[in-house]
């Protein structure tokens, strides 16, 4: 290994730590462990949603409004569904199956985003279930 591969190695994460784990935190919220990072989500929001950067603020805002929303969407479109029309119907778990999925890879499409705004140092506001940036 060069000297300089070497010092790639050791440079720091581009972008604001928090910012950046707060994006990983809700990506893994969708796809590795769902409710435990929720979880430490919450924990890093209620401690560093006064005394942190703009950016970090933002982000961590973002993910955890985000979290709540999309998770009650996902959950509470798809019971609607299955009530709606009954668990013996096959049309039902078409549609359940079909929102669920749509809606989960959206959410990881701007999960992803977010991310890179993250790693970028930039504000950034899920579309539709994100606060508004100025509020």
């Amino acid at each position: 290994m060069s000297d300089q591969e070497a010092e790639l190695l050791k440079e720091q994460m581009p972008g604001p730590r928090l910012a950046v784990v707060a994006e990983a935190l809700f990506l893994a919220n969708l796809l590795v462990a769902p409710g435990l990072a929720f979880l430490v989500l919450l924990v890093l929001w209620r401690r560093h949603r006064d005394d942190a950067s703009l950016v970090v603020r933002n982000h961590l805002q973002q993910t955890v409004i985000a979290s709540l929303y999309g998770g009650a969407m996902l959950v509470g479109v798809s019971v609607g569904i299955f009530l709606l029309g009954g668990l013996d119907d096959p049309w039902s778990w078409v549609l359940g199956i079909l929102y669920f999925v749509s809606f989960h890879a959206t959410l990881v499409i701007f999960g992803v985003v977010g991310l890179n705004h993250a790693i970028l140092g930039r504000s950034w506001q899920y579309p539709f279930i994100g606060p508004d940036l100025y509020e």
